[in-house]
């Protein structure tokens, strides 16, 4: 071998940019747990910390997190806005909330992969580190999810007031129901203090196929949430997603919890086809436990400023 050719080759290899291999990332994320017990119509959580290493411009990223059935398709997602600014070396940690919507069919039992990445304008990724091994285009895998095999409880009981249960459209809101004015839900075989976690949408005043007429005095769409085993009122005023959690106490003896939704507004329809309703229940799962403090982390798939659905 002629040493003094190789040599010329060594160091313009020395030379070459960092930028001819693959891109460097942009974060490091670290999970906990790395398996999560997801019973039917129950939320539960993983927390999720991210540390910037690179910039990403002025964007605002979404996380984008796909939970796998056995075949490697879609078959529910929990995506959500990166919950902060966006900045180099200062680590963003929150709970992601993972939920099974007693609205929806239930998953079924057995072992489920959850990936995840980053993304922004025009469907760009970014490339992670800190996760598991890549399953696609700045895609990785990150936890694991189990079903369990057993009965779910509480169960949520609508009354006749609220419409029948109609597809979502996505992955995120499988299932949606609409009510008509007002609407109540009771939690049968509660024996436990919990939380009830709830997606409410009301809808835009400018819909095509729909009049929104308030009631007397009113200013603003609201819906109002009362209830019993201690839920305090609670208010949700203006359209968009609202993200709320009931805590509740354990029933007394004999009795039961119910919650109570009560719309300021309601939707006519400008055609024969359409049906008076006013506002639509997204998601809804329960969570088990004693309350909370108040104040919970971003990050758990749905935002107040998302664009809401219009009536089917």
């Amino acid at each position: 071998m002629n040493m003094k050719k190789a040599l010329p080759l060594i160091a313009i290899a020395a030379l070459l940019p960092a930028s001819c291999g693959k891109p460097a990332p942009v974060a490091q994320v670290d999970v906990n747990p790395h398996l999560a017990q997801l019973p039917f119509s129950q939320v539960q959580t993983v927390h999720l910390t991210w540390t910037p290493s690179a910039s990403i411009g002025d964007e605002k990223p979404t996380v984008f997190v796909h939970l796998l059935d056995s075949k490697q398709k879609v078959a529910r997602t929990f995506d959500h806005p990166f919950p902060q600014r966006w900045r180099e070396g200062a680590p963003v940690g929150y709970d992601l909330k993972l939920y099974q919507s007693a609205m929806a069919e239930p998953l079924a039992p057995g072992k489920y992969q959850v990936t995840m990445g980053l993304y922004g304008k025009g469907g760009k990724r970014w490339p992670l580190s800190g996760l598991g091994d890549p399953v696609g285009r700045d895609e990785y895998n990150a936890f694991q999810v189990q079903v369990p095999n057993a009965d779910s409880r509480p169960r949520f009981v609508f009354s006749p007031t609220w419409m029948d249960v109609e597809p979502g459209g996505d992955r995120q809101v499988v299932a949606r129901r609409w009510m008509v004015d007002r609407g109540s839900i009771r939690l049968v075989d509660q024996n436990a203090p919990g939380t009830v976690w709830m997606v409410v949408q009301i809808p835009p005043k400018t819909l095509t196929d729909y009049r929104m007429v308030l009631d007397e005095g009113a200013s603003a769409p609201s819906v109002m949430i009362s209830g019993n085993c201690g839920c305090p009122e609670t208010s949700l005023t203006g359209p968009g997603l609202h993200e709320v959690e009931l805590n509740l106490d354990a029933p007394a003896p004999g009795d039961f919890c119910h919650l109570l939704l009560s719309a300021n507004f309601a939707l006519e329809p400008l055609s024969p086809a359409g049906k008076r309703r006013s506002a639509s229940l997204e998601n809804i799962a329960w969570e088990p436990g004693g309350k909370k403090a108040p104040g919970q982390p971003a990050g758990t798939g749905a935002a107040t400023t998302a664009t809401p659905t219009s009536p089917q």
